[in-house]
């Protein structure tokens, strides 16, 4: 009998464990479930955000490389995403440059000239990025995690990051049904490797974006320093004077790399590996279409000769560029979407040792 009440008691026990076990279960998936819908909420609010606020401040742009950083700092001023107007602050070799946006169109001009340039969609502006985010999770293609709140620009913020968690669809196969591309928008853009936002409690503005693209391609950070929710905003302020002649953009020459970045509209790569002593002179953007991806050529010397190194992105299956004819010496090689060349006097060693340094 006593044998008997103790099995029963035991199995009681099971049961109840059992039962237990399967209730915490079920609460983790309820709440990943209900952490997954709020990240969807949040993002959609922040959409609404980017696109309909009327807004202006200055942000803090940090482009970090390994152990190198290079900051701009820059005024904004904009309606939604209707009209759009930066200049620079920092550093002081780029001051006078401004960026304008209106009607699906991005300007690049420098105070006091009278040349503006058509330049193509700047990469990741937070409303792109958040349509694209918004459509992945709804497909089950990310993943989202809440962090705890901070504050920026003295506002309390969610923190939220998000990271794929299977492989996104090849380029050209839509991700889920959505309205066609805007001007300049390539319809293919795809989600970085990870992104970090904080979206502001009260607006849902995103005042801070962290990405990651690749691995090896570093960390691209924008932040809000300071903002004002009611700025009067005339409409000049985004309009070029009337004496400054727009021009296409064809083939623009820069400094730096961060300079060049915003032209490209993608992450420019760069070697791990330079032959010693090896300068880099100059750095070139060539969009022959309005509707492509530019060619990026980056010039150096060195004691072993000169050479360019040249990338474009472009989708899987494209044509791979043509060697040149003649007797320089070449090398070309795909990495997923990037294409990369090596054209000048460099031993074909160097060449192979070079593309083999470029970071995946």
């Amino acid at each position: 009998m006593v044998a008997h009440a103790c099995r029963f008691v035991l199995g009681e026990h099971r049961v109840y464990t059992m039962r237990r076990l399967w209730l915490v279960f079920a609460g983790c998936l309820l709440w990943s479930a209900w952490g997954q819908e709020s990240a969807a909420r949040w993002l959609q609010r922040a959409l609404r955000a980017e696109q309909t606020l009327t807004v202006a401040g200055v942000r803090l742009n940090t482009f970090q490389m390994g152990a190198r950083t290079e900051q701009i700092r820059e005024r904004f001023w904009r309606r939604g995403d209707q009209a759009i107007r930066i200049e620079v602050v920092e550093p002081a070799a780029r001051q006078g440059e401004v960026f304008l946006y209106r009607q699906g169109q991005w300007l690049r001009w420098r105070t006091g000239e009278k040349v503006a340039y058509e330049i193509p969609q700047m990469p990741y502006l937070a409303s792109e990025l958040l349509e694209v985010a918004s459509r992945l999770m709804q497909n089950g293609f990310l993943n989202a995690e809440f962090l705890p709140d901070e504050t920026v620009a003295g506002r309390s913020c969610v923190v939220l990051t998000l990271r794929p968690n299977r492989p996104i669809p090849p380029r050209g196969r839509p991700v889920a049904p959505g309205p066609p591309p805007r001007p300049g928008e390539r319809p293919d853009r795809r989600f970085p490797l990870q992104a970090k936002l904080w979206i502001d409690r009260e607006t849902g503005l995103v005042l801070k974006r962290e990405m990651q693209i690749r691995p090896a391609d570093g960390v691209i950070r924008t932040e809000v320093v300071r903002v004002d929710f009611s700025p009067r905003l005339s409409d000049d302020l985004f309009r070029l004077p009337e004496s400054v002649e727009v021009r296409k953009l064809a083939e623009l020459a820069y400094r730096s790399i961060e300079e060049a970045q915003r032209a490209a509209g993608f992450p420019i790569r760069l070697p791990g590996y330079l032959p010693p002593n090896t300068e880099r002179q100059q750095i070139l953007v060539h969009r022959r279409k309005p509707q492509e991806n530019p060619l990026v050529a980056i010039r150096y010397t060195s004691p072993l000769g000169r050479f360019t190194l040249f990338q474009t992105y472009k989708p899987r299956g494209s044509a791979p560029p043509r060697p040149p004819k003649g007797r320089v010496r070449a090398y070309f090689w795909q990495d997923g979407d990037y294409w990369f060349g090596i054209v000048g006097d460099l031993p074909q060693e160097e060449m192979e040792k070079i593309a083999r340094s470029m970071g995946r």
